[in-house]
């Protein structure tokens, strides 16, 4: 398939959205000490990172995971209402509030995670078997589910029911390390395009098929993209003042669809997307991208 050629309708996500507590620090602390924070707050973050920044630049997004009820899944829609990110989740089968995250962020941007899933990882096939998975989306799948042990059974099945005919966006993040070999043999023959940084890919090369778009997130280096064994686009970093890296890697991944949605080229659509990291590495949080107008002026 021709990235170029595809006009998805919208994105629907099965990833998840919980609420980011984001503590910035001086330096990690050590096993059993304590550490003085300079700044913390608390904003939804999670799979709203990637939808948010699809809808800004005019891809729309429909999210698919379930929510729960309590005080985090009211900040987490809300927030989804701000970004005019719709909900069609199905919570017959999840209970409780969504997650959280616990987010360390020390002087360099780097970020630590503490993760506590809720709502949004008790997943069943019943649930999942419910939405329509039609060839005409971008069907967005993280890491995360695929290793949560309320989940990962959930995944599995849909994987081998054959109900998915639209174009699969696989982001392995974080749990690149967890995910188990089936999982990710399925996934580098059947994921449409697969986004990962240089660390991630290293467990995952020898699953990824030449037929699969590979988009190599390389941070402050840029990124690449790769297709039937070829480097296709080549974009380069530029260097930035960073205050947050958190959510970097899920703007650019977002970007880079909007910008193929709306007609670019694949080399301008990759210049595009780290355009809109490096502009998300400036603010807060990570649910920051950019909008056209923003983005436009950055180029």
């Amino acid at each position: 398939m021709e990235l170029t050629e595809f006009r998805p309708t919208h994105l629907k996500s099965l990833a998840s959205g919980l609420v980011d507590q984001v503590t910035y620090v001086p330096h990690l602390p050590t096993p059993g000490g304590d550490v003085l924070a300079t700044k913390t707050f608390s904003q939804v973050g999670g799979a709203l990172n990637l939808e948010s920044t699809a809808t800004r630049l005019g891809l729309p997004a429909v999210h698919c995971t379930p929510l729960g009820t309590g005080p985090r899944s009211d900040l987490i829609r809300a927030a989804m209402a701000m970004e005019n990110v719709s909900i069609e989740a199905i919570e017959d089968y999840s209970q409780g509030d969504s997650g959280l995250c616990i987010t360390l962020v020390e002087p360099n941007g780097q970020r630590s995670f503490v993760t506590q899933s809720g709502a949004e990882g008790l997943r069943a096939f019943e649930e999942l078997e419910k939405y329509e998975y039609s060839e005409d989306i971008w069907l967005v799948i993280y890491g995360y589910e695929l290793v949560y042990p309320t989940s990962r059974d959930a995944f599995a099945k849909l994987f081998q029911s054959d109900l998915i005919k639209s174009k699969i966006v696989f982001d392995p993040g974080p749990t690149t390390a967890q995910l188990s070999d089936e999982v990710l043999t399925w996934l580098g023959k059947h994921a449409t395009l697969i986004s990962c940084n240089k660390s991630e890919y290293e467990k995952l090369a020898s699953f990824v098929a030449e037929d699969v778009w590979l988009l190599l997130r390389k941070g402050a280096e840029g990124a690449e993209l790769h297709h039937g064994g070829k480097l296709v686009a080549d974009a380069p970093g530029r260097k930035v003042p960073v205050v947050d890296t958190n959510g970097a890697g899920d703007v650019h991944t977002g970007a880079f669809l909007a910008a193929l949605a709306a007609g670019n080229g694949l080399q301008e659509s990759l210049e595009l997307a780290c355009r809109a990291a490096e502009f998300s590495i400036q603010q807060e949080g990570g649910c920051c991208g950019p909008t056209w107008q923003e983005l436009l002026q950055l180029r």
